[in-house]
């Protein structure tokens, strides 16, 4: 399964709607085809996704609509808690008033046992109060699922048509018939078809509540390289999990090269009073990275270059990018503030400018900036593109209170 593009519909953050395109917009010269993703025929999407704007612009807000969606392509209950804790706080990550509806359509490409297609899942989600323990929840109150071959499809205007006047052969799934009666009110009808081994889940990685908690997002054994290159003085960090009497525990050894001596950790927190930031930040964000790669899932962070210098980050993007190593498929799907790195992506239609005016808009660098050769960070420092530098008259204004201030007695 492949993500083809996300539409979000009546949520407040969004009134005005918004879409996100994993699909290339601009022309694919033949010399750019290997260095971007091949879906079927003409169609191709970039190996990363960035989003990128001025501080506040509601960056974090869509991180948290897209990992939404995606658990819910995942067919994960949207109430359980361990999913609300993930993307924030506040378990009301869709910003939806009581009795209020949101509407999420999410285009996916499959290929399964020979048998290639374009899928649309139109969900509607109703926030309301629970009548079991009276608290107010996500339900899904409207799904629709819509399936149709490849076969007839030559431009984007068809692969993004589903109506059933101009293709009879798309097939339509309500949820509100006998198939699905079963279904939990919080899970995505996707799940029968999981189960019925119809799709394949699509794998993802879900970074969000890593960005301001330096944490292991992960206790799989790291390869000495991958720690190495985050800390040369580090000799070895071994992983274990020891079991006595029905109870699982960390052990954790660490031992650097100017050190004789063993530490051995009883807790992964313990690492954040030894290691750096970046160190313990990077060892997660690194081997979530290659399960992605592996997976040909997509990886979600937001903040990347938080707590990373600009050579590490650079390197995580490049593993994304270098085809020898991105094999299957895989996106980084990632937010910046960081305007150099942008001079390093190959293309304008795989960057997202995000603004806010009491809605978040966003809009692809290809509309504004047609020629792929002019440094991008050059237009975004000097203001040049909206939306993407402080304003003058509010920069003058802080420097000027600033000087009062500091004349003050």
């Amino acid at each position: 399964m492949k993500l083809l593009k996300i539409v979000i519909e009546d949520l407040p953050l969004f009134k005005k709607g918004t879409e996100i395109s994993f699909l290339t917009e601009s022309r694919v010269k033949e010399s750019e085809k290997h260095e971007l993703i091949h879906l079927f025929k003409n169609f191709y999407f970039n190996k990363t996704l960035t989003f990128t704007g001025l501080n506040a612009a509601g960056k974090t807000q869509i991180f948290n609509v897209i990992a939404f969606t995606m658990s819910l392509m995942q067919a994960k209950p949207i109430n359980s808690p361990m999913l609300q804790s993930i993307f924030s706080n506040n378990s009301n990550v869709l910003n939806l008033g009581i009795e209020q509806k949101g509407k999420i359509s999410v285009y996916f490409y499959s290929h399964i046992d020979g048998q290639a297609s374009v899928n649309k899942l139109e969900v509607t989600i109703l926030r309301t109060k629970d009548s079991s323990d009276d608290e107010y929840k996500y339900f899904i109150s409207e799904e629709i699922l819509y399936r149709k071959s490849t076969a007839g499809i030559r431009s984007k205007k068809d692969l993004y048509c589903f109506n059933k006047k101009e293709n009879e052969k798309i097939q339509i799934l309500d949820r509100k018939s006998e198939d699905f009666l079963a279904l939990s009110s919080d899970v995505s009808l996707l799940n029968v078809f999981y189960n019925l081994k119809t799709y394949k889940k699509l794998y993802y990685r879900n970074m969000l509540r890593f960005t301001d908690f330096n944490m292991l997002s992960t206790f799989v054994t790291v390869p000495l390289e991958v720690i190495q290159f985050l800390d040369p003085s580090i000799e070895f960090l071994k992983f274990d999990i020891v079991e006595e009497r029905g109870e699982k525990d960390f052990k954790i050894e660490l031992k650097f090269k100017w050190d004789e001596k063993i530490v051995i950790l009883d807790s992964p927190t313990e690492l954040n009073t030894i290691l750096s930031s970046g160190t313990v930040k990077g060892l997660g964000v690194f081997m979530s990275a290659i399960l992605t790669l592996k997976n040909g899932g997509i990886m979600l962070i937001d903040e990347l270059e938080n707590h990373f210098n600009r050579e590490i980050a650079l390197t995580l993007i490049h593993l994304f990018t270098d085809r020898k190593i991105n094999t299957e498929g895989a996106v980084l799907v990632y937010t910046t503030h960081y305007s150099e790195l942008l001079d390093t992506l190959d293309r304008n239609d795989s960057i997202y400018i995000v603004s806010k005016d009491n809605n978040i808009f966003l809009k692809k660098l290809s509309d504004e900036l047609k020629r792929n050769d002019i440094r991008r960070s050059d237009q975004f420092i000097k203001g040049i593109l909206s939306h993407t530098a402080p304003k003058y008259d509010a920069e003058m204004k802080l420097k000027r209170v600033i000087k009062k201030i500091s004349k003050s007695e």
